[in-house]
C-alpha cells in the first residue's frame, strides 16, 4: 500500500511538473501561409484584353508585394508603335496617392485598397488630367489577374480590360 502511494505520489507530482512547463513553454510558431499568390511574372494576354486605343504589342508586369502592407509592382513592354516602356509603382494599400512612374517620369497618383486576399481597388489621376476607378482580381486559382478600368477623360469616359496570365 505504501509502495502504490508513493508511486501515485510521484506520478501525480511528475504530471503536476509537465503542466506547469507546458504553461511556461512558447506557444508554437504560426505556421506560414504560403507565398502570397500575387507575387511573380504575370504576361498580358492581348487576345483576352480591351484597350480604348491601340494595345501594346506585348507586356510583362512583375509583382514583388501585393499585400496588406505593401504594394510594389513594375512593367516591362512594347507599345503599339513598337517603342519599348517601364513601369514602376511602390506604395501601400492604405488609401493614400503614390507616383506610377512610365520610363522613370511621374505620369499618375494611385491609391490602392486590399479589399480581400484577393481583390483590390484603385482611383487615381493622370498628368494630363484624366482620372480613372480599377478593379483588380487574382482568381482562385492564382494563375489569372483581371484588372477593369474606368477612365474619365476631358473627350469622354471609356472602359479597359487588362487580362494576365502567371509565368
Amino acid at each position: 500500500m505504501k509502495r502504490r502511494l508513493c508511486f501515485v505520489a510521484l506520478l501525480l507530482s511528475c504530471s503536476l511538473a509537465i503542466a506547469q512547463a507546458a504553461k511556461k513553454a512558447p506557444a508554437p510558431a504560426p505556421t506560414p501561409a504560403g507565398p502570397d499568390p500575387w507575387v511573380g511574372q504575370w504576361k498580358m494576354d492581348i487576345a483576352h484584353s480591351k484597350f480604348h486605343g491601340p494595345a501594346p504589342k506585348e507586356e510583362t508586369l512583375t509583382i514583388d508585394a501585393a499585400n496588406k502592407t505593401a504594394v510594389k509592382y513594375s512593367t516591362k513592354g512594347t507599345q503599339a508603335d513598337g517603342k519599348p516602356y517601364t513601369e514602376k509603382y511602390d506604395g501601400k494599400p492604405d488609401g493614400k496617392e503614390y507616383s506610377l512612374f512610365r520610363n522613370d517620369q511621374p505620369v499618375a497618383r494611385i491609391s490602392y485598397h486590399r479589399n480581400t486576399p484577393h481583390n483590390s481597388t484603385g482611383h487615381g489621376g493622370t498628368a494630363d488630367g484624366a482620372t480613372f476607378v480599377e478593379t483588380i482580381t487574382l482568381a482562385n486559382d492564382g494563375k489569372t489577374i483581371t484588372v477593369k478600368q474606368h477612365y474619365t477623360t476631358k473627350d469622354g469616359e471609356f472602359d479597359e480590360l487588362v487580362v494576365f496570365h502567371k509565368i
